[in-house]
């Protein structure tokens, strides 16, 4: 991340316009696009950030961040002040902008006073309309904040998502709305960048006897985990010592308040920076890695995805339930494995525990594999800039 955070160093010290934009150049000949104020959290770093350095990277696009904020989880985006120099709106061909709940028409109408010709596109990071009642957001998201995400959908010209579960699902909706939908559905995919990685030196690997067993959870994925905790009383009760359990996200306090992991010895590791999230991953040295997921719409179209790449490009062999994403890109007992019952879920763990020669096969292919096919490669960036033409 070491040239992310100079870039959020620089966003937010640089008070000259062209010291804080070098690539502001109108006259390159590029295409040109802007991406509108960015947060320091995962969304906004793999649909705003690496896309517009991975642009960068290319002859034919220039990208620029107006703005990298913070990140304050008790806000949306609307909540934070998102200023734009007129002389970037006159630079753009497109404008890339993130899920708003307040009416973008304001937003569009003044850009286009200023350069008619933009494009407006807006990214649709997770399925908003399928929260399940128990997540966090859903009474905060409530039905008009969900009405105007949709009417702002009829008022760009690009919906862009990290798959096509949220594309078909908002295109559909979109649909049923209008008769004639004059909107552009384009995918490209949450993906592994060499940016991401920059500053870390190697894997971390396991010194100790006890094998380590992790999970990266955040305090919406209670539900997510209930279904693997008998399997994890299971396995504690087969080989206690013999193993670690170490959960990356929650703390203490979190697991009391849902009466979860009473009888188990757990290390907690609190969540981190996301700038400084994969160095803490990476320390924290895993031999195998658990996707406790439950099977609804907006797992197969949300986190779940980007919690295989993160243990794999670890070398972290996984298990995970029987449900999409994980249904098309494992195969079983060569990047990972997939489990359908409590009973396979501690079958599969105990394997792993006990094949330290199997782990290590499964950690390395699983790496070599995400690599190969989910990385920004000249394929995957061809793909996005397909979408910027």
């Amino acid at each position: 991340m070491k040239t992310v955070k100079a870039l959020y160093a620089h966003i937010n010290t640089e008070k000259d316009f062209k010291k804080k934009y070098p690539g502001y150049n109108p006259d390159d000949g590029k295409v040109h696009v802007l991406f509108l104020s960015a947060c320091s959290n995962e969304s906004s770093y793999y649909r705003l950030i690496l896309p517009a350095l991975e642009l960068n990277r290319t002859d034919t696009h220039a990208a620029i961040i107006s703005d990298i904020h913070k990140w304050d989880f008790n806000k949306l985006f609307d909540d934070y002040d998102n200023p734009i120099d007129y002389r970037l709106v006159k630079w753009a061909d497109y404008v890339v902008m993130p899920v708003l709940f307040t009416d973008v028409e304001y937003i569009i109408r003044n850009m286009r006073e200023i350069n008619s010709d933009i494009e407006f596109v807006m990214d649709v990071d997770q399925n908003y309309h399928e929260l399940p009642d128990y997540h966090p957001d859903y009474r905060k998201l409530r039905p008009d904040l969900k009405d105007k995400l949709l009417g702002n959908f009829f008022k760009v010209d690009i919906l862009t998502a990290p798959n096509s579960a949220i594309l078909n699902y908002y295109g559909h909706l979109a649909e049923q709305n209008t008769e004639e939908l004059e909107l552009y559905l384009e995918r490209y995919n949450n993906l592994l960048s060499n940016f991401t990685f920059d500053e870390i030196s190697g894997i971390q690997r396991n010194q100790n006897e006890r094998v380590r067993i992790g999970l990266i959870l955040d305090p919406s994925q209670v539900n997510d985990f209930k279904t693997i905790e008998p399997a994890l009383v299971s396995l504690h009760n087969t080989f206690k010592e013999k193993i670690e359990l170490i959960i990356y996200g929650w703390n203490e306090k979190i697991a009391e308040q849902n009466g979860l992991l009473k009888d188990l010895p757990v290390i907690y590791e609190r969540p981190v920076p996301f700038f400084d999230y994969h160095n803490k991953l990476n320390s924290l040295a895993l031999d195998i890695g658990l996707l406790p997921f439950v099977n609804n719409a907006f797992n197969v179209a949300g986190k779940a995805w980007l919690r295989y790449l993160d243990f794999s490009v670890n070398m972290v062999p996984v298990i995970a339930p029987a449900m999409n994403p994980f249904n098309r890109i494992i195969t079983e007992g060569e990047n990972g494995f997939i489990a359908v019952s409590e009973e396979e879920w501690a079958a599969k763990v105990s394997q792993l525990i006990e094949n330290t020669e199997q782990r290590q096969k499964i950690g390395s292919y699983a790496h070599k594999f995400v690599w190969e096919n989910y990385s920004y490669n000249p394929k995957a960036i061809q793909r996005l800039r397909s979408v910027f033409i």
